[in-house]
């Protein structure tokens, strides 16, 4: 039964993603592999080729020596079939497991920047782009300000990168503006006239950085009882992640005023829920306070902990020979990708399809969104990309989507058409936690 209707038209997609929606995009063409990558990837190739081996021991240090090489090789390992044979194909899931769980261990930790000396403002900002795969965008045009590279001068060594970025920002009178266009980086802008510094207004929570912006009191003139407090606060995460929503239970939070004395914290909503929209580089966190007496002054510290619900790396799954598949299934790093049928409908031709996670993390219950935003096109005989002209929901479940991609090809048959869709392959829960202090009431 259909749960769920989304359909997006060409014109909308194309609007979306700023390419022409009547015509397929180009393939772009792909970097050629370097030597050192192409020598990796037929290694993993004859260790794979090794895990199905007559030979009990050669199968086990094959597999030893594929987790030896480290995540660097999950691109190169082949996807699970139904004729993939069983010995390999577990040998195969504990080699992706283990491979995914280190890369996830070092997603999951700040990244470190080290600079030392003067140089140019955009000289840092590309040794730290280098050193921690964090993209720096310049929107001061965007915003008619000028654009100029400041002389910094700052000794960082093996500083964690929101407090690399804030010293970096600082020096150069810059902020971030978190409600950039571009997915995967951090736009700067210049600061404005009466903007504090950033570097000791802010809590630092591994790959987030939390910062109160401002306080709300509301007095009901009608009800005297009726006095609220709501504290704002940024959260804003290292661009190499992507964060979908971010999960504050109430029960973890706790304040208190200059004096220690305890400060309520509103939990009838029991969990906030705050969705990532887009590409936002940030969300604000609005925390329901309990108005304390007018003697108090400040909030003298708040603390709290959240999760994080994160996309892991996103995997490629490609379907050869469109016309001919039915019920072709794909397994790679915890998701799998089945392919049902590709059926005509008058113009159009309906992909159906379907993806299932082995652990989805709340990820496809309330916060789905992301799913609709993959990739997902044809490629021709000849290479073309054809993008898909809009989608249906036709299965939602814990940890399955049923999707069916729509396409419109005009008089082309889809005889030699591969099929590709591209997916995060994990989701991933992120516990974190921040503590802001000395915040003046209003």
């Amino acid at each position: 039964m259909l749960t769920e209707l989304v359909l997006v038209s060409g014109l909308m997609l194309g609007q979306a993603e700023g390419k022409a929606a009547d015509k397929p995009a180009e393939k772009p063409t792909p970097a050629a592999p370097s030597p050192a990558d192409a020598e990796l990837a037929k290694k993993v190739a004859a260790l794979v080729k090794q895990l199905d081996s007559n030979q009990q021991a050669q199968r086990e240090a094959a597999e030893k020596e594929l987790v030896a090489l480290g995540p660097d090789i999950l691109q190169h390992l082949p996807a699970l079939t139904p004729r993939t044979p069983a010995e390999v194909r577990n040998r195969l899931t504990r080699v992706r497991n283990a491979l995914q769980k280190a890369e996830i261990e070092a997603a999951t930790k700040p990244a470190l920047v080290s600079l030392s000396g003067e140089m140019l403002f955009s000289e840092a900002v590309a040794q730290m782009t280098a050193q921690t795969g964090n993209k720096l965008v310049d929107y001061r045009e965007r915003f008619n300000q000028e654009g100029s590279d400041p002389k910094i001068k700052v000794e960082l060594d093996k500083v964690p990168f929101w407090q690399a970025l804030d010293t970096v920002l600082d020096a150069a009178s810059l902020t971030i503006y978190n409600f950039d266009e571009e997915q995967g980086a951090l736009a700067f802008t210049s600061r404005g006239d009466n903007a504090v510094p950033r570097l000791g207004k802010a809590s630092y929570s591994g790959l987030f950085r939390l910062e109160p912006t401002r306080i709300e009191a509301v007095r009901d003139l009608k009800n005297s009882s009726m006095h609220s407090l709501k504290l704002v606060t940024d959260a804003i995460w290292e661009p190499r992640v992507r964060p979908i929503v971010l999960e504050i239970p109430l029960a973890d939070v706790s304040a208190t005023d200059e004096k220690g004395g305890e400060i309520g914290i509103d939990r009838a909503e029991g969990t906030l829920e705050v969705p990532v929209e887009g590409t936002n580089a940030g969300v604000e966190i609005e925390l329901p306070l309990v108005a304390p007496a007018r003697s108090v002054a400040q909030v003298g510290s708040i603390k709290a902990k959240f999760i994080a619900v994160v996309l892991g790396k996103v995997e490629t799954f490609e379907f050869p020979d469109l016309d001919k598949l039915k019920s072709a299934e794909l397994e790679r790093g915890g998701v799998t990708v089945t392919v049902e049928s590709c059926r005509k409908n008058g113009d159009i031709y309906d992909v159906s399809m379907r993806v299932r996670f082995d652990k989805a993390a709340n990820a496809l219950e309330s916060h789905r969104g992301w799913i609709y935003n993959n990739e997902c096109y044809l490629l021709d005989p000849k290479g073309q990309r054809n993008e898909n002209a809009g989608l249906e929901a036709t299965l939602l479940d814990t940890n399955e989507v049923g999707l069916s991609y729509k396409f419109d090809l005009g008089d082309v048959k889809p005889a030699g058409h591969k099929f590709v869709y591209r997916t995060p392959a994990a989701v991933i829960r992120i516990p974190a936690e921040f503590e802001l202090k000395g915040i003046d009431l209003p």
